[in-house]
């Protein structure tokens, strides 16, 4: 008895590694890895099962790659990847970008007065931060709020999000199979023309956050302790939320030009898995 119970156990080994092998050797069939001419690495596995599919786009950017004084600066780009691009978002954008552009000026008028070591002129400073809020305001007047996001939802997506780390940050939702043209318009648009639109209201959310979590939670004060005192000679000590005299500081032109440097195609991956061929969206991808 123990013979044949031993056969057995070595036949079920047999067929399960067999099986193994053939889901490994399917997989590597149905899966296609191409890098574009730009550096852009795309990854498709092709699974029929149901309409639908799923992607996942990593930037190879996080906490770490956040310039020092301006930690949480990753995690904020994240945030405005959501907020649309120059066609979507947006009810003018020339007059809008116009209105964007003198938010920033004010704002750095506004911070070189607060930050003023000697001298600083508290009347002026009131005066400039209103000056700065009240650009905000102007600029918001051409602003259709979540647009993006709303495009995806009436099209049928689902699980739209995104998160940041110390390595990485990734963006993420699924769609309809029919939706896949749409998808790369969508994907490439935000990715191409970023607007910094909304971008001190989106701070403050990020503030908020951050007091919640960290500041107001005795547990995540106590990490972000641990960590940074288990990593200070490594960026890992940066909290990916940001240090709150971080967040009270950086601009919206501090986020483009985080975006600038680190969201180029060489370090970006996307990877797409569901009921689409690569023959089909390769090219699609490729425009």
């Amino acid at each position: 008895m123990k013979q044949v119970a031993v056969r057995v156990s070595v036949l079920i080994f047999f067929l399960i590694t067999v099986a193994a092998a053939q889901d490994v050797a399917s997989f590597e069939k149905r899966t296609t890895v191409k890098t574009l001419p730009n550096g852009l690495t795309v990854v498709i596995l092709e699974r029929p099962e149901a309409p639908v599919f799923s992607f996942f786009t990593h930037v190879d950017a996080g906490s770490v790659q956040d310039p020092m004084g301006k930690t949480g600066l990753a995690h904020m780009f994240e945030h405005m990847a959501f907020k649309g691009t120059d066609k979507i978002g947006t009810t003018d954008y020339p007059a809008e970008k116009e209105a964007l552009t003198k938010v920033e000026v004010a704002y750095a008028a506004y911070i070189a007065e607060r930050d003023k070591r000697i001298g600083r002129d508290d009347n002026k400073l009131k005066e400039l931060e209103k000056s700065w809020k009240d650009s905000i305001a102007d600029a918001q007047k051409y602003v259709k709020p979540n647009e993006f996001g709303e495009i995806v939802e009436r099209e049928g997506g689902e699980g739209m999000n995104a998160n940041t780390s110390d390595d990485e940050t990734n963006y993420f939702y699924s769609f309809p199979s029919n939706r896949l043209e749409l998808w790369a318009y969508l994907e490439s648009e935000r990715f191409l023309h970023p607007v910094m639109r909304e971008f001190y209201k989106e701070r403050d959310v990020v503030i908020e956050e951050r007091r919640m979590r960290t500041d107001s939670n005795p547990v995540g004060r106590l990490v972000e302790q641990f960590v940074n005192a288990s990593f200070q000679a490594h960026p890992y000590h940066r909290p990916t939320v940001g240090w709150m005299s971080d967040l009270n500081s950086f601009s919206a032109t501090d986020a483009q030009n985080f975006f600038d440097q680190y969201y180029i195609p060489s370090n970006m991956v996307i990877a797409i898995s569901g009921d689409i061929k690569a023959a089909d969206a390769m090219p699609i991808i490729e425009k």
